[in-house]
């Protein structure tokens, strides 16, 4: 990319999506205007300068002007909500399950507890997106009507003022190919829960029935608990190799063909792994087919049927999404 492009495109991407196009047009020609006939690149510079920061000149084309955070300090303002929110989610996350693991006493069923602490993290989540807009936003306000000039903030890149020559080594990164914190984050999230759901699979996917009171009562498991971790050393090596790539994939910020392979290793070995669980012959808790056959009204061979079929299916789905996930790897990757 030419100085002239990448500072278009720095404009550019702080901009509604439907102005950009139009917008990149009228600065390119404002350059050229600016520009002398035969130009060099001190010429490009000078003249880029003089225009001002990416984000100051972003902001010139905003429709409504910010009242609360200037325009100087608004792109370090959405940077720090941006960094901020989803390590503020997830150590809220953290909270509220381990204070939930603590405080379990075993007496209620375990998908009742899921059940009521799902509720209280998501009003807590809620609760905690308006502190930080909030807390956020109160700082900016303070700082820049204390006359700062500039918010020099230690865990945000690029605090140093701007200049033409921060284009020569900067590379945009295409939208497709970036990871972002939220990414990384769901990522762990979902490592945890898969990780919480394999290791007491025995105590929470199973069959439910409700007591006196209405609260649910556990039954049986329907999985065989046995089969199941008779897999937890390559289960474990898959977490553990999970949770690295989830730390490569953060550091980098981006994917790349080292980044999409390691993805299709590991969703390949993931997926090798649920078939053979799926097709053990003692997959399915023994007991748990003639209790629900009983409670159906049918025969345990048809309830066996239903339950090869529903594997079968699983399976198929587990292989199509895995297909598709490793094909979007290598697609982001080669942009």
């Amino acid at each position: 990319m030419s100085l002239i492009d990448s500072y278009i495109h720095e404009v550019s991407k702080r901009l509604h999506k439907n102005k950009r196009e139009d917008i990149k047009l009228e600065l390119k020609a404002t350059i050229e205007d600016m520009l002398p006939e035969s130009y060099s690149e001190s010429d490009v510079k000078d003249v880029l300068q003089k225009l001002g920061s990416p984000t100051e000149v972003a902001a010139s084309f905003q429709d409504t002007p910010r009242f609360l955070i200037g325009p100087e300090i608004f792109d370090q303002y959405t940077r720090t909500i941006k960094l901020v929110m989803p390590w503020a989610i997830f150590i809220t996350v953290i909270i509220h399950v381990i204070q939930k693991i603590v405080l379990y006493s075993g007496e209620e069923a375990l998908l009742s507890t899921i059940i009521s602490a799902f509720a209280m993290i998501i009003v807590a989540i809620i609760a905690v997106i308006f502190h930080v807009l909030f807390w956020i936003t109160v700082v900016f306000i303070i700082i820049e009507r204390s006359g700062s000039e500039k918010i020099h903030l230690p865990f945000l890149k690029n605090a140093k003022q701007w200049s033409p020559d921060d284009l020569v080594t900067m590379k945009p990164i295409p939208k497709v190919k970036v990871i972002t914190l939220s990414d990384t984050i769901f990522s762990l999230v979902g490592i945890l829960i898969f990780s919480f759901v394999y290791w007491n699979a025995y105590r929470l996917l199973g069959i439910y029935t409700t007591n006196d009171n209405g609260s649910l009562k556990f039954v049986m498991p329907i999985f065989n608990q046995n089969v199941l971790q008779s897999f937890a050393p390559i289960v474990l090596l898959c977490i553990v190799l999970s949770l690295a790539l989830t730390f490569i994939k953060w550091r980098a910020g981006q994917w790349t063909m080292l980044i999409a392979i390691t993805n299709a290793l590991l969703q390949s070995v993931g997926t090798i792994v649920f078939i053979l669980m799926a097709i053990h012959q003692d997959f399915i808790h023994s007991a748990s087919i003639p209790y629900m056959a009983a409670i159906l009204e049918t025969t345990s061979a048809k309830i066996a049927y239903t339950i090869d079929k529903i594997l079968l299916v699983s399976i198929i789905i587990a292989v199509l999404a895995n297909v598709f996930d490793i094909y979007q790897g290598f697609k982001k990757a080669k942009v």
